[in-house]
C-alpha cells in the first residue's frame, strides 16, 4: 500500500510543480477551461502589453476585455505558438499590426470587436489560412480594398457589422470560397452590388440589417443559391416583387421587419417551401392577401405585429398547418371579435402575442388548448377580463404587465400556481389580504423563481415593494380602491398626486391661463388701435368731423415718368399736417392759392420742384404726418390767377371738373408737356368732382399743400409772362390730347399713391 502511494505521488508531483510555475499577468486570471485548455482571462484593465515573460507560451486561449486597456497587437504574439482563441474586445485597439499573427497556425477564432480599428489590409492576416472565425464588428472601418481577406482561405464566419463601410468593391471577399456566414449590418451601404458576392458561392447566412437598402438586385440571389437565412430588417424597402426570392429556394428564415412594406404580394414566397421563420413586423401592412402564405406549409413562426392590419383573413392562414408561433400585437385597428374563425384554423399554436390591442372578448382563446406562451400585456385588462385565459390550461409563461389589475382572486391565483413565469409589473396592485393575500401565499410556495415579482402600488407605505418580501401577517385586511391612482399606476410607480402635485398643477394652470388672457387682450387692443389708425372710406360714414388721422409713414418715394422730350421735374409732395402747420407753412395763402416763400427755400411741407435730367417725378411722404385720403381732399374753384400765380380748371364731359392750384408759373425753359406733368402731379392729390356737384366752402383746414420754388431772380418777370402766355394758349386750344395726357398721368399717379395715402 505504501509503495502504491509513493508511485502516485511521483506521478502527480511534476504536474503540481508545473502548475505552480505557470506565469500569469497581474491583470489576468489563468486557469484550465472546459476543453482542458490553458487560458488567460484579462478583464481587470490596465493591460498595455502581453509577452512570454508575463505569460506561458503554451497558452491556448487569451481573452482581453475592458475599456481601460491600451494593448497593441505586435510581433510579441508570435511567441504563443499554441494559441487557438484570441479575443481582444473593448480595449481601444487602434490597429492590427502587419504580419502580427504570422506563425499562429492553430489559431481558429480571432475576435477584435468593439475597438478603434479604422483600416485593415491583407498583410494583417498573413499566415492565417486556418482561421475559421473573424469578428471585426463595432469598429471604425471605412472601406476595404480588394483581396483584403485573401489569406483567410478557410474562413467560415466573417462579422463586419456596425462599422462605417460605405461601399463594397469587387473581389472584397476574394478566396473566401468556404465562407458560410457574413454580417454586414449597421453599415451605410445603400446598395449591394451582385459581383461582390461571386467569390462566396457557399454563403448560407447573409445579414444586412440597417444598411439603408431600398432594393436588392435579383442577380445577387442568383449568386447565392445555398442561402438559408436572410436578414434585411430595418431598411427602406417599400415593395417586393413576387419574383424577389425566386432564385433562393432553400430559405428557412427571412427577416423583413422594420421596413416600409404596405402589402405582401400574392405568391411572394411561393418558392420557399422550406421557410419556417418569417418576420414582417413594424411595417405598414394594411392587408395580407389570401395567397401570400399559400406555399408556406412548413412555416412555424409568423410575426405580423405593429402593422396596420384591420383583419387577418382565414384564407391567408388556411395552409399554415404547422404554425406554432403567432404575433399580431399592436394592430390597433384590428377587431378581435372577428378573429374566431381565423384562430379556429390554427389551433396548434404554442406561442401567441396579442399585446397592445385593446379589449379581448371572452372566448377568444378557446381554440388554443396547447398554448404555452401568452402575452396579453398593454390591453387595459381589469380583474373581470382575466376570464379570457380560462381555456389555456397548459401555460408556462403569462405576461399580464401594463394592465389595470388591482388584485388577483383565489381562482386565478390557483391557476397561476402552475405557471412557471408570470409578469404583473406596471399594474395598480393593492397589497392587502383580500386583493393579493392568496397570490402572496402561492408565490411563497413555488418551487421556481419568477423573473420579476409583482410590485405593490397601494397602500402608500408598501409602494414599490415586491410581494415576495411582504409579511402576510402585517397586511391590511381590505383597502378601498382609489380610481385616480388606478389611472396612473399602469405607467408609473410614483403617483404625482400623492405629493401635493394637484395644488401645484392648479396654480401653474391658473398662471398659464392669466398669461394667455393677457396676451390675447394685448393682441386685441393692438389690432383695434391699428384699425383706428388705418381706416378706409367705409369708416367715413360715421360722420366724424375730423377726417384726417395720424399715420406714421417712412419717407416714401413714388416715381412717375415725365414727357418724352421735355425736362422732367423731381417733386416732393407733402400733405398738410394740421391747421397750425398749414398756417406756418402757407403764410400768405388766400382762397386756395398758395404763395411761394420770398426767400426761395423749399418748406418742410409742400411740393418741392427742381429741374433735373433723371426724367422722374418723386413724391416723398415725411414721417408722422396727418394724412387724408384722396377722396377727402377737395379744392374749390380758383379765381383767375394773378400775374405771379397760375390757377387752372380743366373741364371735360367725362371727367367733370378737375381742380388744382399751383403757386408759380413754371420756368421759361419748361415746355407745355412739362407743365402738364407738374399739374397732373398736383391733381393727383385732388378730387374729381362730378358735374353739378357743389364745391365745399370754405376751404378745409387740412388741404393739399403744393408749393413750387421761385425761379431765378433775373428771369422772374420774363418767366411769368411766358407762363401766362402758354396758359392762355393751352386754355384756348382745349386740346383733347393734352387732356388725355393729364388724365393718364392722373390715373397712373392716383393708382401709385392710393396704397400709400389711402390705407385699406
Amino acid at each position: 500500500m505504501l509503495l502504491k502511494w509513493l508511485l502516485f505521488s511521483l506521478c502527480i508531483m511534476p504536474a503540481m510543480f508545473s502548475n505552480t510555475r505557470r506565469k500569469c499577468p497581474v491583470e489576468c486570471s489563468c486557469s484550465i477551461d472546459d476543453l482542458d485548455r490553458y487560458q488567460a482571462i484579462c478583464t481587470k484593465g490596465g493591460l498595455s502589453s502581453l509577452s512570454s515573460s508575463q505569460l506561458d507560451i503554451d497558452v491556448k486561449v487569451i481573452i482581453i476585455r475592458g475599456p481601460r486597456n491600451s494593448i497593441i497587437i505586435g510581433p510579441a504574439l508570435r511567441q504563443f505558438m499554441q494559441l487557438q482563441v484570441l479575443r481582444i474586445t473593448d480595449s481601444n485597439l487602434p490597429a492590427i499590426g502587419p504580419e502580427s499573427l504570422w506563425g499562429l497556425k492553430y489559431l481558429r477564432i480571432l475576435d477584435l470587436s468593439k475597438n478603434n480599428i479604422t483600416n485593415i489590409t491583407e498583410n494583417n492576416f498573413r499566415g492565417q489560412d486556418n482561421l475559421h472565425e473573424l469578428d471585426l464588428s463595432k469598429n471604425k472601418i471605412l472601406r476595404m480594398a480588394s483581396s483584403t481577406f485573401r489569406h483567410l482561405t478557410d474562413l467560415r464566419r466573417l462579422n463586419l457589422a456596425d462599422n462605417s463601410i460605405v461601399e463594397l468593391v469587387q473581389r472584397n471577399f476574394f478566396m473566401l470560397n468556404r465562407l458560410k456566414y457574413l454580417d454586414l449590418s449597421g453599415n451605410p451601404l445603400q446598395d449591394l452590388q451582385p459581383d461582390v458576392f461571386r467569390d462566396v458561392p457557399e454563403m448560407k447566412v447573409l445579414k444586412c440589417r440597417n444598411c439603408q437598402l431600398k432594393k436588392i438586385n435579383p442577380q445577387l440571389y442568383n449568386l447565392l443559391p445555398l442561402l438559408s437565412e436572410l436578414d434585411l430588417g430595418r431598411n427602406e424597402f417599400k415593395f417586393l416583387d413576387k419574383e424577389e426570392f425566386h432564385d433562393v429556394k432553400r430559405l428557412t428564415k427571412v427577416l423583413l421587419d422594420g421596413n416600409q412594406l404596405s402589402v405582401v404580394v400574392d405568391q411572394l414566397f411561393r418558392m420557399q417551401k422550406s421557410l419556417n421563420h418569417l418576420d414582417l413586423s413594424y411595417n405598414r401592412l394594411a392587408k395580407v392577401p389570401n395567397d401570400s402564405f399559400l406555399q408556406l406549409t412548413n412555416l412555424t413562426f409568423l410575426d405580423l405585429s405593429y402593422n396596420k392590419l384591420v383583419r387577418l383573413e382565414p384564407q391567408s392562414v388556411r395552409s399554415l398547418g404547422n404554425l406554432r408561433v403567432l404575433n399580431i400585437s399592436g394592430n390597433v385597428l384590428m377587431d378581435l371579435r372577428d378573429m374566431h374563425e381565423t384562430f379556429d384554423l390554427i389551433p396548434d399554436l404554442t406561442h401567441l402575442a396579442i399585446a397592445d390591442m385593446g379589449h379581448l372578448p371572452v372566448g377568444l382563446l378557446r381554440p388554443f388548448r396547447q398554448l404555452r406562451y401568452l402575452n396579453i400585456s398593454g390591453n387595459s385588462l381589469d380583474n373581470m377580463a382575466l376570464k379570457v385565459i380560462d381555456p389555456c390550461r397548459e401555460l408556462e409563461y403569462l405576461d399580464l404587465s401594463r394592465n389595470q389589475l388591482y388584485g388577483i382572486n383565489a381562482d386565478t391565483a390557483l391557476r397561476i400556481q402552475g405557471i412557471r413565469n408570470v409578469r404583473l409589473d406596471n399594474n395598480p396592485l393593492i397589497c392587502d389580504e383580500c386583493h393579493m393575500g392568496k397570490l402572496i401565499k402561492v408565490v411563497r410556495q413555488l418551487q421556481w423563481k419568477w423573473d420579476t415579482y409583482p410590485i405593490c402600488f397601494l397602500p402608500k407605505s408598501l409602494r414599490g415593494a415586491e410581494i415576495i418580501n411582504l409579511d402576510i401577517g402585517g397586511l391590511h385586511t381590505c383597502l378601498d380602491y382609489i380610481s385616480d391612482e388606478e389611472q396612473n399606476a399602469a405607467s408609473t410607480s410614483y403617483n404625482f398626486l400623492e405629493h401635493g402635485g394637484l395644488n401645484t398643477l392648479a396654480i401653474l394652470g391658473g398662471i398659464i391661463f392669466v398669461l394667455i388672457t393677457v396676451i390675447i387682450l394685448s393682441l386685441v387692443a393692438c389690432f383695434s388701435k391699428n384699425r383706428a389708425r388705418y381706416y378706409t372710406r367705409e369708416d367715413h360714414l360715421t360722420g366724424s368731423d375730423s377726417k384726417c388721422l395720424e399715420k406714421n409713414l417712412e419717407t416714401t418715394t413714388v416715381t412717375t415718368l415725365g414727357n418724352g422730350g421735355s425736362p422732367t421735374t423731381t417733386t416732393t409732395l407733402t400733405l398738410a399736417t394740421s391747421p397750425a402747420a398749414n398756417a406756418s407753412t402757407l403764410n400768405g395763402t388766400t382762397n386756395g392759392h398758395i404763395q411761394s416763400p420770398s426767400n426761395g427755400n423749399t418748406p418742410s411741407h409742400g411740393l418741392q420742384t427742381s429741374h433735373e435730367n433723371d426724367k422722374e417725378i418723386n413724391f416723398k411722404f415725411p414721417i408722422d404726418d396727418r394724412v387724408c385720403t384722396i377722396d377727402e381732399l377737395v379744392l374749390p374753384p380758383a379765381p383767375p390767377p394773378p400775374a405771379a400765380a397760375v390757377a387752372q380748371v380743366h373741364h371735360h364731359p367725362s371727367m367733370g371738373s378737375l381742380m388744382y392750384s399751383v403757386s408759380q408759373a413754371p420756368s421759361s425753359g419748361a415746355s407745355l408737356g412739362g407743365t402738364a406733368t407738374v399739374l397732373a402731379a398736383a391733381s393727383a392729390a385732388a378730387t374729381v368732382i362730378p358735374p353739378g356737384a357743389p364745391s365745399p366752402m370754405p376751404v378745409p383746414a387740412e388741404a393739399v399743400v403744393v408749393m413750387l420754388p421761385p425761379p431765378p431772380p433775373l428771369q422772374h418777370q420774363q418767366q411769368q409772362q411766358q407762363q401766362q402766355l402758354q396758359y392762355q394758349q393751352h386754355q384756348q386750344m382745349g386740346s383733347l390730347a393734352s387732356l388725355r395726357e393729364v388724365q393718364q398721368q392722373l390715373v397712373h399717379l392716383s393708382s401709385t399713391l392710393e396704397p400709400l395715402v389711402s390705407v385699406n
